[in-house]
């Protein structure tokens, strides 16, 4: 039953995401494709742009699909959203097969697939660029189950696996993502050695350690702007508003359970965000606790992860993003998805202890009794994600009439585009550069893509 589960449940998601994107959005060009078809689209079929020492930072893996998006769909962007959707559900068989094979309860396999499916990811979902973000996050997920498996019983085929797939996601797909993946495996071997008593999981981390060099060399080769980010330094800022960090890190993890969107709808202040931000740190640190209190790791480590990842990833957003000087920046729909890795692994925590634990000196797993008080905690977090995102979807469902309009205005503006004065182009199409649009309107156009393929 849960096993048929794992599968039905993440086409169910499919399907709903599928619903919601037909409802909201429309096939057009804007913001960062803009950027992409002035690099890409004049030659989309030349590997030429990933010869340069930023190659990495460019996502090797999109010179593929981009290339078989403009020779079968016309540079469709709806195929983009598609294609994100289907590796965000293979994403959630990973996980379902996981929460199967542990045999975890049917209420909180339902709540992962939920933060799996959540539309509190709609920036990503609507704008197909995020595809390749699913993709990576399959790759971690499947990369981490697969870890998980190799620690229980080791295999060559495992081992071979072990090597080969992390060098692939960081190298072809993963850019930023791949300092806190990384790091997280990179935590996992050495811990895996430690455990094991072997020296081989040392050795594991110099396959990544590699990965992540070269992508550092690409990364520091790279052009990276980040347009309407602050010039001041970190020490300045700090002097002029010492509770600014304060307020943005606790943002970023109130983010795991309320949108920016239900934050502005219900007009909740920082100081109500940086509470609920700190609850969830207690989540988090909670889950940490119970993995090594309860020795979880003796039979799984797949929780543990992504509770690792998850961490790692507020932490990379909280020292790279601040500059954007804004606290509810930090719970931009587009930090969604990495953030949800670490959600997930927190529920599967719960979920395994409310289950049965093997206990010090038991050879089976075993029923084991938790405190009362965190009988409560588990019960409150499981309520507090449950209504996020049940408020979450209600509001995006809501909205997406609204954003159905903004993409019929999309499309008329850009099929108008040589008439549009250029703070209609900036404001509609979401672009800095008025003139940039132009350029990647005049070419799709004379090569009659997307919008103008019809």
């Amino acid at each position: 039953m849960k096993k048929f589960l794992a599968f039905f449940l993440p086409i169910v998601g499919a399907i709903y995401l599928s619903a919601y994107i037909r409802s909201a959005v429309l096939d057009v060009v804007y913001t960062d494709y803009i950027r992409i078809i002035n690099t890409y689209l004049h030659n989309p079929f030349s590997p030429e742009p990933y010869f340069g020492k930023d190659a990495l930072t460019r996502l090797p893996v999109t010179f593929f699909e981009r290339a078989i998006n403009v020779k079968f769909f016309n540079y469709s962007t709806m195929f983009d959203m598609s294609l994100g959707i289907i590796f965000l559900a293979m994403m959630g068989i990973v996980i379902g097969l996981f929460a199967a094979k542990k045999n975890l309860k049917v209420g909180y396999i339902i709540l992962v697939m939920m933060v799996v499916f959540s539309l509190s990811q709609w920036e990503m979902l609507t704008n197909g660029t995020g595809w390749v973000h699913f993709f990576t996050f399959f790759l971690f997920a499947l990369n981490f189950y697969i870890l998980d498996s190799y620690i229980q019983k080791e295999s060559g085929f495992k081992l071979v696996l072990n090597i080969l797939l992390p060098v692939f996601t960081i190298i072809m797909a993963a850019g930023s993502y791949s300092l806190a993946y990384g790091a997280t495996l990179i935590c996992a071997y050495i811990f895996y050695a430690f455990l094991k008593k072997k020296k081989r999981g040392v050795l594991l981390c110099i396959p990544v350690a590699m990965a992540l060099a070269l992508f550092m060399y690409s990364y520091m080769n790279a052009d990276n702007v980040n347009a309407g980010a602050t010039s001041d330094s970190i020490v300045t800022v700090f002097g002029r508003d010492p509770l600014y960090f304060l307020y943005f890190g606790l943002n970023t993890f109130a983010s795991d359970v309320v949108s920016v969107e239900l934050v502005k709808y219900f007009e909740i202040n920082v100081i109500g965000t940086g509470i609920l931000g700190a609850v969830i740190i207690l989540f988090y640190l909670d889950a940490l606790y119970m993995n090594f209190r309860y020795k979880i790791y003796e039979d799984t480590i797949f929780p543990l992860l992504l509770v690792v990842s998850g961490l790692f990833s507020h932490t990379m957003v909280i020292l790279t993003r601040w500059i954007f000087l804004d606290p509810m920046y930090a719970m931009s729909s587009r930090y969604s998805l990495q953030f949800g890795a670490g959600l997930i692994g927190v529920i599967l925590t719960f979920a395994y202890i409310k289950r049965k634990v093997k206990g010090p000196g038991r050879k089976k797993p075993a029923p084991i009794k938790i405190p009362l008080i965190s009988n409560i905690g588990i019960f409150v977090f499981v309520i507090l994600v449950f209504a996020g995102n049940v408020l979450t979807a209600g509001n995006e469902i809501r909205m997406a009439k609204y954003r159905m309009e903004s993409f019929e205005k999309k499309v008329k503006v850009a099929k108008n585009f040589e008439y549009e004065s250029d703070e209609t182009l900036k404001t509609v199409l979401q672009y800095h550069s008025p003139k940039k649009t132009r350029d990647a309107l005049r070419l799709i156009k004379s090569k009659k893509l997307n919008i103008f393929s019809e």
